[in-house]
């Protein structure tokens, strides 16, 4: 296709098309403004608690404990902690009860727990040094509930609770409402996978997670409504703050052993220097992983008037090792004028995916032969990310934080193909790709509000390539693609508290110059340039126990630069696969609703989708091969309900959540319109202070996600753990998959043909994990970039 020529008048000059961006830019942000405006003049309808807290040397104290109490029976009102310059607001739920009957509690780790007199100007609150009791204080009211949503987020104390030893981060995630776990860490029940920070830097790899102790965790904040800050369908983020003690110096070493069908192991090793504001810390990981499972695939079509049917029976082993470092330095001065700079490495320089076996091929239903199998993949990545940043406060609540981050990376497979001891195929996949992200925001209080406004930049260079040495009977098309991007963004959002209610509204502008290059040469049909405005908008109430919460979002979900290569690729005989460089981001219209009381939430939400992209399948041409692609389905809906019980009963806690997911999708004339359903039941028993004992069980049900149809599966978890000597060493037992039920089961009927996977994991076994620490500390490390961009080269 060739793109219209200028001169024609069908599209704008240079000139034109630049005057009507910055005219249709103006006029897309007025209503941002508009909305600005409306939040700025609600007036101020209830009573919000400021204060600061500090300690004897009137220095600012960050993330202390902050909670309203009534005078009576300390009955839990509310809780917040304050923010990296000591500072705290508190909005007055204290429904109907008087602010002269109740009090204000705060506790940070090595102070003494202070109350005072509640009032709407608490002034400067210092904290007395309780060197006795280091590590021991904690502000809990006798019903003061260890988890709480408010304004759509749920807010979790771990330290000092059953959660803080649990094993890991995962684990203690996974505990709460509406979060489960998944191969790639955890996921939010309707919401897929979070974006996830420990300390306000952001998660790049499940390593991150695994490596984090429950017992090094503080609280917890998951954001279900993330704002206008956030790009590219984020919607839900989950930020992690740990437990921070003095100054020298810390270690944390941790070696793990998983025994499966094959033995695998890891190992982690963070240390951490504090001199006075300066932190200098890096880190080594390591990893062996050897797995093997077995795959049954079934492909059935029609190729004139054969009826075509392939059965494989393969063994799938993988194998490979990786490791991975990091190092950096950060100054943190309560918030004014605090920076850091931190640079990560990780290398895989051998991974194998081989699958051995034998498969039949039937005709009408008669044998026409059978053929041995071989399908060998080698895989090398690496990595390179530096992420710098500048956090500043000044005057009353103003608040600027700049950040930077560079990204690069290499990666090759190369793919080798036997069929009946004959080599057919022996092909390669180059990639390599840099990324460049910039990101500055601001913040005020406005109003008895607080408005966050600020402006993204990336650029992307990210080039791949298809060769074949060999290729016998095949229908591969070799490539060289580039794809390039430069992406602006503007967000603002205002979030105002009256009384038990708060609003929060935000818009985000987003235009991109996206350009494609296949062999050298620019595709002009494919590249484009677009601009989309995301709107945002949420009410909340909390009152007499109860947690409301309404919001509307609009996303943008782009595809990944993997799904818009051109080049087809080998699978096997009679599976290919290829990109789609014309596919069109896909956006969704999200209306959802969230309510809890006490330890009861419930999650209702209907998504409406347009241009969602979905992998199909269709038929090769000239040759008796499926190929798998992705497609934009023009538009469809999704239904989404959950409900979650997590209470505590003395020594145990347990926590029972289910789900449902209701499609409705109609596409080439088949609909895909069974409903989903998710569930789980996790159990952690408390059998002394230092021991806890685990049993998870979590599965689905038959349904539909997507153009597929997954089948049930069911997983059960026993673990235990245990803190010995002073807690420097902690032993992590646990038995994996024990009834050894979980697999990945789906079929994939689409445009008459039928695909079935049923694969059995390699996941039944046991994991043994050693953990030492000594003067256990994170460092003060905030850098934190949200650019999209990231994930779309992953």
């Amino acid at each position: 296709m060739k793109a219209p020529d200028p001169a024609s008048g069908i599209i704008p000059t240079a000139e034109k098309l630049h005057e009507k961006r910055i005219y249709f830019t103006f006029q897309m942000m007025k209503p941002l403004f508009i909305i600005i405006q409306m939040l700025c003049c609600i007036p101020l309808a209830g009573q919000t608690i400021h204060g600061l807290v500090v300690n004897p040397d009137k220095k600012a104290i960050p993330y202390a404990n902050v909670v309203l109490v009534t005078k009576t029976d300390s009955s839990y009102i509310a809780g917040t902690v304050t923010t990296e310059d000591g500072k705290f607001t508190l909005a007055d739920t204290s429904e109907g009860v008087p602010l002269n009957d109740c009090l204000i509690g705060v506790s940070h780790i090595g102070f003494q727990t202070a109350y005072h007199q509640a009032a709407e100007e608490m002034g400067t609150i210092v904290l007395a040094n309780d060197d006795e009791r280091l590590g021991e204080v904690v502000v809990n009211g006798s019903n003061a509930p260890s988890m709480k949503l408010r304004n759509g987020k749920l807010r979790v104390n771990v330290q000092h609770t059953i959660l803080a030893n649990t094993g890991n981060s995962i684990e203690v995630l996974s505990l709460l409402p509406f979060i489960s776990r998944t191969s790639e860490g955890v996921s939010v029940i309707g919401r897929g996978t979070p974006r996830i920070y420990i300390d306000n830097r952001e998660v790049r790899n499940t390593d991150d997670l695994q490596r984090l102790a429950s017992d090094e965790i503080k609280n917890v904040e998951v954001d279900f409504h993330p704002g206008a800050e956030y790009g590219n369908n984020i919607r839900a983020v989950i930020r992690i703050t740990t437990v921070r003690k003095g100054e020298g110096l810390s270690a944390n070493l941790t070696a793990e052993g998983v025994q499966v069908k094959h033995f695998n192991a890891s190992g982690y090793g963070d240390l951490n220097y504090r001199w006075n504001k300066w932190d200098f810390f890096g880190g080594v990981t390591a990893r062996h992983t050897h797995k093997e499972s077995t795959v049954r695939n079934t492909l059935d079509f029609t190729d004139g008037q054969a009826a075509v049917n392939v059965a494989q029976e393969l063994n799938n082993i993988t194998r490979g090792c990786s490791a991975g470092g990091n190092v950096g330095l950060s100054f943190s001065n309560d918030g004014v004028n605090d920076f850091g700079v931190r640079y990560d490495f990780t290398r895989t320089p051998s991974g194998r995916d081989n699958q051995y076996g034998a498969g039949t091929y039937m005709e009408s239903g008669t044998d026409i032969h059978s053929e041995d199998i071989e399908l060998l993949q080698n895989i090398e990545r690496t990595r390179h990310i530096l992420n710098a940043y500048y956090i500043t406060s000044f005057g009353e609540g103003n608040r600027l934080n700049v950040s930077f981050d560079y990204m690069s990376g290499k990666n090759r497979s190369g793919y080798t193909s036997y069929w009946e001891q004959n080599r057919n195929v022996e092909a390669y996949d180059d990639g390599n790709y840099h990324l460049y992200v910039g990101k500055a925001q601001m913040s005020h209080q406005v109003w008895g509000g607080t408005l966050h406004y600020g402006t993204e930049f990336s650029y992307t260079d990210n080039k791949s390539s298809y060769h074949t040495d060999e290729n016998d009977g095949t229908n591969l098309t070799e490539s060289d693609d580039k794809n390039e991007q430069t992406l602006w963004s503007l967000f603002a959002s205002m979030e105002k508290t009256f009384g038990g209610f708060s609003l929060e509204g935000g818009l985000r502008f987003d235009l991109a110059d996206y350009k494609y290059f296949h062999g050298g040469q620019l595709q002009e049909d494919v590249s484009r340039n677009y601009t989309k405005l995301l709107p945002y908008f949420e009410a909340n109430y909390d009152g007499g126990g109860v947690s409301l919460s309404l919001s509307y979002s609009s996303n943008i979900r782009r595809p990944s630069y993997s799904q818009l290569n051109g080049s087809t690729m080998y699978v096997d005989k009679y599976t290919y696969q290829r990109g789609n460089p014309l596919l069109q981001s896909a956006y969704d219209h999200i209306l959802d609703f969230m309510c809890s009381w006490k330890d009861l939430m419930v999650n209702v939400s209907h998504t409406w989708y347009k241009n969602s992209i979905m992998q199909t399948n269709e038929m090769m041409d000239g040759q008796r091969a499926i190929l798998f692609t992705s497609v934009n389905i023009p538009h469809y809906r999704e239904w989404h309900a959950s409900i979650s019980y997590a209470p505590t009963f003395g020594f145990w806690r347990p926590k029972v959540q289910s789900g449902v997911y209701k499609q409705k999708l109609l596409h080439a004339g088949q609909h895909y319109n069974k409903p989903y359903f998710t569930y789980g039941f996790d159990n952690l028993f408390r059998l002394s202070s230092n021991v806890n004992l685990s049993v998870d069980m979590w599965g689905t049900a038959l349904g539909n996600l997507y153009l597929a149809e997954f089948h049930p599966n069911f997983r059960t978890d026993i673990g235990l753990n245990a803190s010995l000597f002073k807690k420097s060493l902690h032993v992590w037992l646990k038995v994996m998959d024990v009834f050894h039920t979980d697999k990945e089961r789906w079929t994939d009927c689409v445009n008459g043909i039928t695909f079935d996977k049923n694969r059995k994991l390699d996941n039944c076994g046991v994991m043994l994990q050693l953990r030492y620490v000594f003067n256990p500390q994170r460092s003060k490390y905030k850098g934190a970039t949200t650019n999209s961009e990231i994930m779309r080269l992953y």
